[in-house]
């Protein structure tokens, strides 16, 4: 199962994990409390409890409220984009400028695609669908 993440004009294809690691980077590069917070989102899916899950990711969710709120709701665009659906979803323009405040200053040479395609993707392609999504005022979505 593949996951394609698309602009106007620019489009890459990555797998489930390669999305988990490319989210990973950007709640890095975001703020430290975020990224450490991030970082635990996959630990509620290792309790076998069902009672267990379900009061750690109500705790987990009140924490990214209380971030969320901490940050004034400069981060909520932030949020948004990590805590979307693996399955699907849609960042306008307004989401497209925040993530692109967070990254743009930002590479590296992590295969976060296929590493076997000739067109692997690279954080550097994600950047160009956050950017193209702000030039052609469409946004980017993910499927």
């Amino acid at each position: 199962m593949s996951i394609t993440i698309e602009s106007k004009n620019h489009a890459i294809d990555l797998g489930y994990v390669g999305f988990r690691r490319l989210r990973v980077k950007v709640a890095e590069l975001t703020a430290p409390d975020i990224f450490e917070h991030y970082k635990k989102s996959m630990d509620g899916m290792q309790l076998y409890d069902e009672d267990e899950r379900k009061v750690f990711y109500e705790s987990y969710n009140a924490k990214i409220a209380e971030l969320d709120k901490k940050y004034e709701g400069k981060m909520s665009d932030i949020l948004d984009f990590l805590y979307e659906s693996d399955c699907g979803a849609e960042m306008d323009v307004d989401h497209c400028r925040s993530i692109y405040e967070v990254i743009k200053d930002y590479n590296d040479d992590i295969l976060y695609g296929y590493a076997g395609r000739k067109d692997c993707a690279r954080f550097a392609d994600f950047k160009k669908i956050v950017k193209d999504g702000i030039d052609s005022g469409d946004g980017f979505s993910w499927f």
